[in-house]
Order: C-alpha cells, then structure tokens, then sequence
C-alpha cells in the first residue's frame, strides 16, 4: 500500500496521529451519552440525543480517522501531496473537533444557540478538506479502481456535507416537517453508503492485497461497484423525494455490497502468506456485520432502525476502522524511523503487543453484543454495553499512545549510536 513512498511525499507523522488519538475520546464521550439518558431516547433516531450521539460517531470517530488516513494515503493511493500538510492539518482537525462537539452538544442537551458555531465550523472543516482532496483527484494522470472511488467518496462526501448543513439551518429556522425528514433520509444514505462504504471499497481494493498479501477483488468489482452503487444512490434519492417505492433500489444496493463483503472475506481466507495476525477479526467481524445489515436493511425483518445502526456502526464501521489504524499507526511509525536512517528498530508486530489487541477486541465485541441486547430487553445491557465500550475506547486509545510513544523514545535518539556503540 505504501510502496514507493518517500518522507518527501508523506505528510509529519504527527498529521494522521492527532485524528487517530482524537477519535477514541469520542467513543469515551458516547459512553457517557449512553449512561445518562434513557434507553427509549437513545433508540428513536428523531429524537435530539439519538441524532447528536450519532453525529459524535460519524464527525467524531468516523470523520476523524477517514480525514487522518487519507492525508496519508493519497501520495501513496492516488499519487497527490497536500500542501502545506502541517496548517492543512491544523485547521481541519481543531474544526472538526469543536465543530462536532458543538453540534452534538446542541442536540444531545438541547443548547439551539450551539448549532450555528458547530454548523460553522464543521463547514470550514468539510469545505476545506473536500476542496482540497476533489482539486487533487481531478488532476490525477494515473486511475486506478481506488483512484475512482476515491473521487465517488469525495462528491458523496461533499453532498452528505451540504445536505447536512441544510438540516441545520432548518433546526436553526425552526422549520421541521415532512420534507425535512426526506431530506434526513438523503442525508444518511449519502452518508452511509458513500461516505462510508465507497471509501472503504477504495481502501480495501488497495489495502487487502497489500497489507495480509491477499487476492485481487475482481476488475469487475473494482471498476464497476462504486459507480453503479452512486449512480443507485441517486437514484434512491430521487426516488425519496417523489416518495416513490425504493424497495428494488435497496434490493441492488444490498446485493452489491453483499457481493463485495463475500469477495473481501474470501481474499482474506484465501491469503498467500498464511500467518496470524489478529488485526484480521477486525476486518472479517466487520465484513459479517455488513452482511447482517443489508439483509437487515433489505428485509426490514426488524421494524426498528436501532437494529440496523448498532450492527451497522458498532459491528461494521468502527472494528474496520480499529483493525485498519493497528496497521497503519506501526507502519508509520517503522517508515518515518527507516527513512529517516534508524537501523536497530522494532519490527511491525512489536510496536503494539498483540494480546493487548486482542483483550480490546473482545471486549469491544461484548460491548457490541450487549448493545444488540440492549434494544430487546432494558436498560441494565445498555450500562454494561456503555461500560464495555468505554473500556475498549480506553484500551484502544491506550495502545495507539503505546506504539506512538515507542516512536517518539527512538526518534530522540541519534540514528547513528549504533555505530557509536559498536566502536566502543
């Protein structure tokens, strides 16, 4: 995945790690959500805490570590450089850190006076970084398939960014109806299926065969899946707003992403080098949770939305995203300290000891079981859901410092004591 990059291409290593680190006091602060409302304002995604504990996950865990990653990945994936990385990085993060605190602040306690410094700030954060990122995809000589979704990813990005804004203002104005609620369901499709799962295909194409030495998805996959599943998107949207069925629409959307999640869990099964690498349950958890939830989404077998966001979010979204930093935060560390002529350095599995990887992970995955459980039955598996999920933010925040810290003890050092030392 980073093959051929430099230290002249790749942004200061602290760029992606203050989005990393950022990302788990979130999931520490939806805990705390979780423990001090009750279960039936949680669960009702109209209600104001429902729809600022959900914006604390996608601005403040999913945002965060996909604006983190990105700023390295791109003159790798797509062979383009921001410039000026460091204020690049500045502003996006400190406004997409107090932007979501703001807006979710403003509907979690019920503060209408926080909704426009948040809808500002968060403005500034999407406009900066999507302007930035669609001026350089569009300029890129060399496609690939992740080059594609990548520039599907932005525009959806951007429309999800607008259409977010829009609802804002209507909160603003105090003007909510039933047009309000379909455009609500826009914004999460777009936030969803092409925020989320177009930019997960992209990486994936690129990181799967790279990072666990894995079969291809197939070109049929990789050139045509995010295209079509964008041009569905649309088409679910105009089908939205002239309230017309979507069922079919759905049907295709599940069936392609299914088909995806089936492909990615085979190349895993089927990898070339057949070692043991616990990162790897966070990527196939994450693949059947996605599976669960199309069927989930296409059948509608379970009336409530709950259902679907928790398996979604908690099952899907956030173990991929824990399963992908565990690989990127070592391998940064190894690349900055390699490139910059350190020789005695510790190799990719030891900067974050795998047991303690492991203990996060099973934790986090009791935590999503109770909160599965906690939609059936009553409050009691929501507090022990919240009280696992602290814990694992905990953790997982815990052994990102661990590796990070082992980073920076070496880069103090000279590079050239080895030498020294054995002159002695």
């Amino acid at each position: 995945m980073f093959q051929g990059l430099s230290t002249n291409q790749a942004p200061p290593i602290s760029v992606p790690f203050r989005f990393f680190l950022t990302a788990p006091l979130f999931g520490i602060l939806i805990s705390f959500v979780f423990f001090n409302f009750p279960a039936e304002e949680i669960f009702n995604r109209y209600s104001p805490v429902a729809i600022g504990t959900i914006h604390l996950f996608t601005l403040g865990i999913l945002s965060q570590i996909v604006f983190g990653a990105l700023q390295q990945m791109l003159p790798v994936l797509a062979g383009v450089v921001i410039k000026k990385p460091l204020i690049f990085a500045n502003i996006v993060h400190t406004t997409l850190t107090f932007g979501t605190l703001f807006l979710s602040c403003g509907f979690i306690f019920s503060q209408e006076l926080l909704f426009p410094i948040g809808a500002g700030l968060l403005c500034i954060a999407f406009g900066f970084f999507f302007f930035v990122i669609i001026r350089l995809l569009f300029k890129v000589k060399y496609i690939t398939s992740t080059v594609n979704a990548m520039k599907i990813f932005a525009l959806a990005g951007l429309v999800t960014a607008l259409i977010g804004i829009y609802l804002i203002w209507q909160y603003i104005d105090v003007n909510i109806n039933s047009y309000h609620y379909l455009i609500t369901n826009i914004h999460i499709l777009f936030a969803s299926f092409g925020f989320a799962i177009i930019l997960i295909m992209g990486v994936a194409f690129q990181v799967i065969p790279m990072f666990y030495v894995a079969k291809d998805f197939p070109k049929f996959i990789q050139n045509k899946f995010p295209r079509v599943l964008f041009c569905m998107m649309i088409l679910c949207a105009i089908f939205i707003i002239l309230k017309q069925d979507i069922s079919i629409i759905k049907f295709i959307i599940s069936f392609m992403i299914i088909i995806f999640a089936l492909y990615g869990l085979n190349s895993l099964n089927n990898r070339k080098r057949l070692v043991s690498d616990v990162t790897l349950w966070y990527w196939k958890f994450s693949f059947y949770s996605l599976i669960v939830s199309m069927l989930i989404f296409v059948t509608q077998f379970y009336k409530s939305d709950s259902l679907l966001a928790i398996i979604f979010i908690f099952g899907f979204l956030y173990p991929l995203l824990q399963g992908m930093i565990y690989k990127i935060i070592p391998f940064l560390s190894w690349f900055h300290l390699s490139s910059r002529g350190y020789f005695s350095i510790p190799n990719l599995r030891e900067y974050i000891k795998e047991d303690s990887i492991k203990v996060q992970f099973y934790i986090y995955v009791s935590s999503f079981c109770f909160f599965v459980l906690s939609i059936f039955f009553n409050q009691l598996f929501l507090y022990i859901a919240s009280s696992l999920f602290m814990i694992s933010n905990l953790m997982f925040l815990f052994n990102m410092i661990t590796a990070i810290l082992k980073y920076r003890k070496i880069s103090k050092t000279n590079p050239m004591d080895i030498f020294n030392m054995s002159n002695k």
